[in-house]
């Protein structure tokens, strides 16, 4: 791999625009993907925070983009993309394991979080990678299936729900473990109130809501899957 620089951007950067049409763009589905006006008014705020992986000239070839939810005290990696030219040389890897660090120190979360597609789904477009790979990709680093019936939220009205997701940990502060095989209910509730507030508005109470909800409040905990393959089948079902 090329010499490469992991640099924080603001919304006052005049790379903000360009890593956002340039990596993020391509690398989602339209309806994964907040638009350039909301992440820069999130960032305004504070609650998003650009990571960007940079070559000797300057050029972005990666970004991870992290939302913090305070109340919660969760933290979302929202979005991590890597130019197609530089994948598979270990800009990804590098750019997760900054990250997270990087928010650890920052915001002492409880748990760091992140939504990727279920293995099972096919890999309709290849500019937005394959499910399969990015499973194996944050098995590699560690993450864990939260057994949830997930789904990601609608981000803006014009956008649907995407069905077929997995809410995976990257992050738990050990205080909110319950025991090795399960991460404590009550940020998680709170986070998913929260996310689906910011995004549709209101807290889900259609079937699909009210199930995601109910299961994020089981008073024992929610139980964790580490994500080798050979557990493809413990995973939660897509509905």
């Amino acid at each position: 791999m090329n010499a490469l620089d992991l640099v924080a951007i603001d919304r006052t950067d005049d790379r903000f625009a360009t890593v956002y049409h340039r990596l993020l763009e391509p690398s989602f589905p339209p309806d994964q993907l907040d638009s350039l006006a909301d992440l820069s008014a999130s960032a305004a705020k504070g609650r998003a925070d650009f990571l960007v992986a940079v070559e000797a000239d300057g050029t972005p070839i990666g970004v991870a983009v992290g939302e913090w939810y305070a109340d919660s005290r969760v933290q979302l990696l929202a979005y991590l993309a890597v130019d197609p030219d530089h994948r598979s040389a270990g800009v990804g890897g590098r750019l997760l394991d900054a990250a997270v660090e990087r928010w650890a120190l920052k915001h002492g979360p409880c748990v760091v979080v992140t939504e990727i597609e279920h293995p099972e789904l096919p890999a309709e477009h290849p500019e937005w990678g394959d499910p399969k790979r990015r499973f194996a990709f944050y098995a590699r680093h560690g993450a864990r299936v939260l057994d949830l019936p997930f789904f990601q939220p609608a981000l803006r009205d014009s956008s649907e729900r995407e069905q077929g997701m997995l809410l995976v940990s990257l992050h738990i502060d050990q205080s909110f473990q319950v025991d090795d095989g399960r991460i404590a209910s009550a940020p998680i509730h709170e986070f998913l109130t929260g996310y689906f507030t910011a995004t549709e508005g209101r807290v889900p109470d259609d079937r699909d809501g009210a199930a995601l909800l109910r299961a994020a409040r089981n008073p024992d905990g929610i139980a964790l899957t580490d994500l080798p393959q050979a557990d493809i089948g413990e995973l939660p079902r897509i509905a």
